[in-house]
């Protein structure tokens, strides 16, 4: 099996990469990206032979169908606003393709590529990380055991630093995403429509597996509502709210209300800066500088209601991992290269656009990450009437 990992030495493509490499049916990987030199350092550190480098830039739309052609499944783990073009040389190169998500909105738009990838005899394999990804892949493992689906809650992103570990300085994604989620309206699933809800809003404090205990979360803009009120029959609410300590939101309040997370250039000194691309960088810098320090635990939790023999039922879903941060963000990595393999290996047959609840084994899945470390804990609630 032969693997492209677009942005494979980033802070989610560092984790794929590694656990490819280690597959004895995958023989080749080679890590596209831009930053070569941030590509050869760590394959310094991975230490296989299975792995390369090549540079390359998914905005080059003829290089990128080129370099595409003859693998078997391209890992695209490169920021998702280039979800679209990666799909579209996907589509023209006839190469299966995962990703990280759309962001909502850039799902919306795949979904409408199905045609084009169906035609192209090809599958995407849409949202396979930690979220989404492995929250679809729980939500239908519960929906499997229930006769009837009424609400699935999710809360993600809950980290503590390992003990001996430096603390941690943000929420656990990349700066870019981080802004993203605090500017952009979060949509939550609610009896058939989706609602728009304020940036920063339904402040709940969530307890996570020990050791992350109590943590504040508030509604994020994410794919899953989406794609499980679309591909879980029946299910009236679904929503999902994330971790973002006081601390970041005291931090990053002040840059937005400032206009310095503006897209709009402006002249300064007769050159024209973007304030949101300055910083980005800024702040992306100091992101490397603290990426490979120490490790970390994380985890997430899920509840789904509904119906089982006629009773109303509360299952409770955590899982949780540890990870050397030296090797990326674990939790999303080892996820979805396990989509990867299972596309690879034709254990994933349904062609054009898919998500993980609706193409994916959830037992043979979880199965799979147990194996890397994952843990799982489910609690079954008999919810009764007084």
């Amino acid at each position: 099996m032969k693997i492209l990992v677009l942005g494979g030495s980033g802070i989610v493509g560092k984790a794929i990469t590694k656990d490819l490499v280690s597959q004895p049916d995958v023989s080749q990987v080679v890590i596209g990206d831009l930053n070569v030199k941030r590509g050869e350092k760590y394959l310094e550190h991975l230490g296989s032979a299975k792995a390369s480098v090549r540079k390359v830039d998914v905005n080059n739309h003829q290089e990128l169908v080129k370099l595409m052609k003859g693998f078997d499944v391209i890992a695209n783990c490169v920021y998702y606003n280039t979800i679209l073009q990666v799909t579209q040389a996907a589509i023209e190169a006839k190469v299966h393709t995962v990703d990280l998500g759309g962001f909502f909105y850039g799902t919306i738009k795949q979904m409408e590529m199905d045609a084009d990838l169906k035609k192209a005899g090809v599958t995407l394999l849409h949202g396979c990380g930690s979220g989404p990804g492995m929250n679809n892949v729980l939500a239908r493992y519960a929906a499997n055991k229930l006769d009837r689906v009424d609400e699935i809650h999710i809360r993600a992103g809950g980290v503590a630093p390992s003990p001996g570990s430096p603390p941690l300085k943000g929420a656990g994604m990349t700066i870019r995403t981080v802004i993203d989620e605090y500017t952009w309206n979060p949509m939550v699933y609610d009896h058939g429509e989706y609602k728009k809800m304020p940036c920063i809003s339904g402040k709940e404090m969530v307890e996570f597996p020990d050791p992350i205990g109590l943590k504040p979360t508030y509604y994020s803009l994410h794919s899953e509502p989406l794609t499980l009120g679309k591909y879980i029959k029946g299910v009236k609410v679904v929503d999902i709210k994330v971790v973002f300590p006081d601390e970041e939101i005291s931090k990053l309040t002040p840059l937005i209300e400032f206009g310095l997370t503006s897209q709009e250039s402006i002249d300064f000194q007769g050159h024209s800066i973007n304030p949101r691309q300055f910083i980005d960088r800024v702040l992306a810098a100091q992101e490397q500088e603290e990426e490979e320090q120490g490790s970390e635990f994380c985890a997430s939790v899920l509840w789904i209601t509904g119906l089982k023999d006629k009773t109303p039922v509360k299952l409770t879903y955590e899982f949780m991992m540890e990870h050397e941060k030296r090797w990326g963000n674990t939790k999303t990595g080892v996820p979805f290269s396990v989509g990867v393999l299972m596309i690879g290996r034709g254990e994933i047959t349904k062609r054009g656009f898919t998500v993980p609840e609706e193409a994916i084994d959830p037992v043979k899945f979880i199965q799979e990450v147990k194996k890397r470390g994952f843990s799982f804990k489910e609690t079954e609630e008999t919810v009764r009437e007084l």
